[in-house]
């Protein structure tokens, strides 16, 4: 009888065995199938836009020429264009070839930094930038995806926030990294969104994956702060 039971409880860790290796197996899989989807998507991205933002950017040019001298009052308008059309290409650079992530890990603070003046600059919105004054020190895709979370909501601040200020600040606070976004733009009613708002799902998504909740709050004419909260890995704990 012990024999037996034995030979049926090793029979079921065979069992058990066998289904995990499918699932993990599967999971690979899955995996792999993603990241194919990802290159391909990226490769077209950078193929179509990346061709029609060189021929704006061309034209741009041309037009910069031709109207430098009846109105050199748009030369300086141009040149931001031309700019923001250079941002573009070099972005999608960075989506066909990873992301700026290796840039990120080792120099998060000038990133962001450079992130807000560019936002400063095209809007025309004070914004003010608080880092901790020693270095950050975070893993790769950790940086990648907290400088998405900031990257989205100093967009939607540029579209849809009509704000007279904005902030951007991280900090940390006992054992987690506290990251904020504000503004005192025209607010919204968090229930008037979709749920599956491109924008706002993807900062959540990002927030997941750095280990902790986005966390929104907004409220007609009274401003939105996007706040990201997510823990410090033990190694890193001491560096602020």
């Amino acid at each position: 009888m012990l024999s037996q039971q034995c030979s049926q409880t090793k029979t079921q860790q065979n069992e058990e065995t066998d289904a995990a290796r499918r699932r993990k197996r599967k999971a690979k899989l899955y995996a792999m199938a993603r990241a194919q989807e990802r290159k391909r998507i990226a490769r077209e991205l950078h193929d179509e836009l990346g061709q029609q933002l060189t021929a704006l950017q061309q034209g741009l040019g041309v037009l910069r020429i031709h109207l430098k001298r009846d109105r050199p009052d748009l030369s300086e308008q141009i040149l931001r264009l031309i700019g923001i059309s250079h941002s573009a290409i070099d972005a999608i650079r960075n989506v066909q070839f990873g992301g700026p992530i290796g840039r990120l890990r080792h120099d998060l603070e000038n990133t962001l930094h450079s992130l807000t003046e560019d936002f400063k600059r095209l809007s025309g919105i004070p914004c003010r930038c608080s880092l901790p004054p020693i270095p950050i020190n975070l893993e790769a895709d950790q940086a990648s995806h907290l400088y998405r979370i900031v990257q989205e909501s100093l967009t939607n601040i540029l579209r849809h926030a009509d704000a007279n200020w904005a902030a951007v600040s991280l900090e940390q606070r006992d054992n987690d990294y506290v990251l904020e976004i504000s503004d005192d733009g025209c607010g919204f009613t968090l229930s008037d969104t979709l749920p599956d708002s491109t924008g706002l799902s993807g900062m959540r998504e990002r927030g997941r994956r750095l280990g902790g909740p986005v966390i929104i709050f907004s409220h007609p004419g009274q401003g939105t702060i996007v706040q990201a909260i997510f823990p410090i890995k033990p190694s890193a704990q001491g560096i602020f």
